[in-house]
């Protein structure tokens, strides 16, 4: 046990007469010789260190606590955020694929990679989150957009791990969605560490199809933990969309705090249509997006508005991953005018145009 400064210390190592010893070097007891046998020597310990009689001890900074004293999370930034941008990453070997799939089967599977986006704030412009897609290669190439898939949400400044958005495989699109496995789902929760399991105990909420898909109206219903009755209802637009009255028109995805009526007094997410030439190529050869989410309720608590930024991910896979409206390859070309919606399956309609007059 240690004794208070300036108490006699006996050193079983030492004997003799005492000294004063000098400023910063070990302090000896009353009795003792001035100093201890050199450290280091075989057979002695180092001596330990004793300050001066009088001298007030200075606690060491040791390394930040996880939740102790450290800085403010930049998820608390949207406690008064009214609206963000969610900009998908382009991938040039994807575009690649995509262009190239015409001609060669499959090369657009196999070019199939994992997205990454960036979340903005729409005031000021400053970057906020990085989105990271983490899913099986197989499993992307084979399934997509059903695929099932983690993404990693962390700060763009720090990198720490902020969010983690898990979301199963569901076979959606080409079924009704009737049953629990034909209705898409992600669930959103706080945190994150290096295997990306998720944690109960940090779960958020989580959004879902409803039942039917939401009839001709895409529907995705969103849900706090605990909770039976969602908060948000999310609307898209009835019977058609995507295709190509992306290059002309945006698609309005309403939140609302009632479904089937399309209100929008939560907010609004939208898909945005580009502004230019270089934006609409981009936009027919890859799958990079840009949305909107923007919340209109402004008392709205930070974890909810969390909880609308996760759902805007998922429809962007549910609606928007695997929507390309102009496909060539050998003799012919089509154009997918739009998706058919009902029930939970989309059915995409083209045109087709073939060389040689047939």
């Amino acid at each position: 046990m240690s004794q208070p400064y300036g108490e006699p210390h006996h050193n079983p190592y030492t004997q003799g007469a005492s000294a004063p010893p000098a400023q910063g070097h070990p302090y000896p007891p009353s009795g003792q010789p001035a100093y201890p046998p050199p450290g280091g020597q075989p057979g002695y310990p180092q001596p330990a260190y004793y300050p001066p009689p009088g001298a007030v001890a200075v606690p060491v900074a040791g390394p930040p606590v996880q939740g102790m004293g450290m800085a403010p999370s930049v998820l608390d930034a949207f406690v008064s955020i009214e609206k963000v941008l969610v900009k998908q990453d382009w991938d040039a070997l994807e575009a690649a694929g995509d262009t190239a799939s015409g001609m060669i089967p499959c090369l657009e599977m196999c070019c199939e990679r994992e997205n990454k986006y960036k979340v903005y704030d729409a005031a000021t412009g400053k970057k906020l989150l990085k989105v990271k897609e983490k899913s099986e290669f197989c499993c992307r190439c084979c399934c997509n957009p059903m695929h099932e898939l983690k993404l990693e949400i962390s700060d763009a400044h720090t990198k720490e791990k902020v969010m983690l958005v898990d979301r199963p495989f569901k076979c959606m699109g080409c079924c009704f969605a009737l049953t629990d496995g034909c209705r898409s789902e992600a669930t959103l929760y706080m945190g994150g560490n290096a295997d990306m399991t998720p944690d109960p105990k940090s779960m958020v909420g989580i959004t879902k199809a409803p039942c039917c898909g939401g009839g001709c109206t895409p529907t995705v219903e969103v849900f706090m933990r605990g909770e039976s009755t969602p908060f948000s209802a999310i609307e898209g637009p009835t019977c058609c969309f995507a295709g190509l009255t992306e290059m002309c028109c945006s698609q309005e995805f309403f939140v609302s705090s009632r479904s089937g009526e399309k209100l929008g007094d939560l907010g609004l997410i939208i898909k945005e249509k580009p502004k230019t030439a270089g934006e609409a190529l981009k936009e027919i050869g890859t799958d990079a997006d840009l949305f909107s989410l923007t919340f209109k309720n402004t008392s709205m608590p930070r974890d909810k508005k969390l909880m609308l930024l996760s759902s805007l991910l998922l429809l962007d896979y549910m609606f928007f991953e695997e929507n390309q409206p102009f496909e060539c390859g050998g003799d012919s070309c089509s154009v997918t005018c739009c998706y058919m919606y009902c029930g939970g399956c989309f059915v995409p309609c083209k045109c087709k145009c073939q060389s040689g007059g047939e």
